[in-house]
């Protein structure tokens, strides 16, 4: 809809710039924003009630109060005149007016205003025509006040307030013309005036409804900007320190909660503070997922451009090694979310053959941020130590809970953490040492400090549930028995050496699973090209553009979308333009795999392919019902990614 600003300055329309879309003629929203037109008519109607009882209450006042110029002016006629105000506008007006009280208001509210505006004008007209055959013209000036109160105070909508505006001018017209004994010269003047009126109020009218909707429709933009200025502000590094430091402070009033409940209650308090414990991980879990999610929406743009620059670029081209170096810190970064998600997962046990050092530098990544700037962090890990039978998610809390004691024992002054993998034998003189051994080979995990330390009082309770040594608020007592606790579920043995001052040192044997040598990293795989059309939707336009620059560079003809239900909309109009669908799962209108399943129904031979920043937010049952043919877990690797098209597309990878 277009329109200008004149030269007075009422912006009576809406420009080509203006984000408000409306109708021209009927000033109803449209487009993308004809979803609001019902919540406006909502909101107009409840605005529009105290404003019609008040309209109400002053027409009926003016409408009988000029009652008495009646008996003065024509008080041969003044029975007939009254019996209109008095017989028939004045109860209108009093039952419309009790009306507005009603549930029923909101509904019928401008079919309500419509008839109270035609019959109090009809009303005017008819004492017209009556007063006329007096030889009395000045009662047409009430017909201004009608207009008055129609186009403005009882907040009419414009298309009917125009419609009754014409219906009461016309009235006047044609029964002045043909039943009044009005003077032609007076009727021309009194129909410019109304004409004039009526136009000048079609016009305050049609302002006050645009200005209404655009003050509507600017508190529902205005309340989506600030969400997005709000997350527009945080950078990557801040929205980590932020997330961690609520993290931290989130513990702290747990423990403090768990501390103060065992003081009063004992056991059972016991069981409600492991309770709670429970709680707050899950719901740090979901915080951990969250922020991981948004670092894979990030770093998906990031991969993609770095690959497709490297393919580009030359091995002797001077920016080949910068590019590498982006391509690996993002790579990295990569590994840090699936360590994040890996924290936050809630799954059920699940034992296989773990590499011990591949484990250690991804919680070493995690925690560090957190670390103090005087702990020094030294790794000595032997790569071929071997395998070790374990759940990776409780390692994950084995290691984070003996790299966090490690740290609250060095908070003070600083110090130097220190962890050691190494393959070791086991024999009858250790066995002795250590009873929960056997003879045998195993992997030993060190983890030491150089803070405090512990006496042996200490170390003889450190294992037992709910013992701590920290001020109330600082710890619940269950990290070091659920340490051991997971342990002895590896069928191994955890030890400890400390004295006071000098430091403490924790070592886990587990027995070794398998000999395994560590395989070496090699360079990015070659990617695979095609020319086939693809259609990506993501809800990110970061991902989708980055999607198209990845695909087009190998050859492929891709089209993108944002929104799911266009894009829908989109492939039912022509089903066979497309040879594969890529989609991120989780956007505002619809599931990806909802969307390919409703693909599917018409064109059940399509292939797809669904992104996830959660890896377990689809389960393969789900998925092989909708027809999913891959999920691929952002960050998206252009060379995997291209390779995994390439084989969907040749018909080597059937569904999941």
């Amino acid at each position: 809809m277009k329109g200008f600003k004149n030269i007075f300055g009422f912006n009576y329309s809406l420009a080509s710039s203006d984000p408000v879309m409306l109708n021209t003629l009927t000033l109803s929203f449209t487009g993308e924003q004809a979803h609001y037109e019902k919540e406006f008519l909502e909101e107009y109607a409840i605005k529009s009630q105290g404003a019609f009882r008040f309209a109400m209450i002053l027409a009926l006042v003016f409408y009988d109060l000029f009652a008495l110029l009646d008996v003065n002016l024509v008080p041969e006629v003044y029975k007939q005149i009254w019996f209109i105000r008095f017989g028939i506008v004045s109860p209108i007006l009093i039952i419309a007016f009790l009306f507005s009280f009603s549930k029923l208001f909101l509904k019928y509210g401008q079919i309500t205003i419509n008839l109270v505006w035609l019959i109090t004008g009809g009303g005017i007209i008819y004492m017209n025509v009556i007063m006329s055959g007096e030889g009395i013209y000045s009662y047409y000036a009430g017909l201004m006040l009608i207009f008055f109160f129609g186009y403005t105070f009882v907040r009419a909508r414009f298309l009917n307030a125009a419609f009754i505006g014409w219906v009461l001018f016309l009235a006047y017209v044609f029964t002045s013309y043909f039943y009044a004994d009005v003077e032609m010269g007076h009727l021309k003047i009194t129909s410019a005036f109304f004409l004039s009126a009526n136009l000048i109020g079609m016009f305050i009218n049609y302002t006050l409804e645009i200005n209404d909707r655009r003050d509507f429709y600017m508190r529902k933009l205005l309340v989506k900007e600030q969400d997005k200025v709000k997350l527009a502000n945080e950078s990557l590094e801040k929205r980590v320190i932020d997330r961690t430091s609520q993290l931290t402070r989130t513990n702290r009033e747990l423990n403090k909660e768990i501390k103060r409940r065992l003081q009063y209650e004992e056991e059972r308090n016991n069981l409600e503070s492991q309770l709670f414990q429970m709680q707050k991980l899950e719901t740090i879990g979901t915080l951990a997922g969250g922020i991981a999610h948004d670092f894979n929406n990030i770093l998906t743009p990031i991969l993609g451009y770095a690959e497709m620059a490297l393919e580009e670029l030359g091995e002797d081209d001077n920016l080949r090694y910068d590019i590498e170096q982006i391509n690996n810190a993002a790579i990295r970064a990569k590994d840090l979310v699936q360590q994040i998600l890996t924290f936050s997962r809630q799954v059920e046990v699940d034992m296989k053959p773990l590499q011990l050092h591949h484990v250690i530098r991804e919680v070493l990544s995690l925690v560090k941020a957190s670390f103090p700037a005087n702990i020094e962090i030294i790794q000595d890990l032997d790569p071929d130590c071997g395998t070790v039978l374990a759940d990776s998610t409780q390692i994950h809390q084995i290691l984070m809970n003996l790299c966090t004691n490690a740290s609250h024992a060095m908070t003070d002054f600083g110090g130097t953490l220190k962890i050691e993998l190494s393959t070791t034998e086991v024999n009858r003189s250790l066995v002795r040492k250590v009873p929960k051994l056997k003879v045998g080979s195993y992997v030993c995990l060190s983890i030491s400090d150089t803070g405090h330390g512990m006496d042996k009082e200490t170390m003889e309770r450190i294992f037992e549930p709910f013992f701590t040594k920290k001020e109330v608020g600082s710890g619940s007592g269950l990290g070091l028995s659920v340490v051991h606790g997971l342990v002895n579920s590896f069928n191994g043995a955890i030890t400890v050496e400390s004295k006071p001052g000098k430091g403490s040192q924790f070592t886990i044997y587990l027995p070794q699973h398998g000999e395994t040598k560590s395989k070496k990293i090699t360079g990015l795989d070659k990617m695979k090209k095609g020319k086939e059309h693809i259609l990506f939707i993501d809800d990110e336009e970061e991902i989708t553009f980055m999607g198209k620059r990845m695909l087009e560079s190998l050859g492929y003809k891709v089209s993108i979308y944002t929104n799911s239900i266009a894009a829908l909309e989109d492939f039912v109009s022509n089903p066979n333009l497309y040879d594969l669908i890529v989609s991120d799962q989780t956007m505002p209108n619809m599931l990806g795999t909802d969307m390919v399943e409703k693909m599917k129904q018409l064109r059940p031979d399509l292939k797809a392919v669904i992104i996830t920043g959660f890896g377990d937010s689809i389960t393969e049952e789900v998925a092989k019902n909708k027809g999913i043919n891959a999920i691929v877990i952002k960050p998206l690797i252009l060379s995997k990614f291209s390779n995994l098209i390439r084989k969907i597309l040749d018909k080597q990878v059937t569904k999941l």
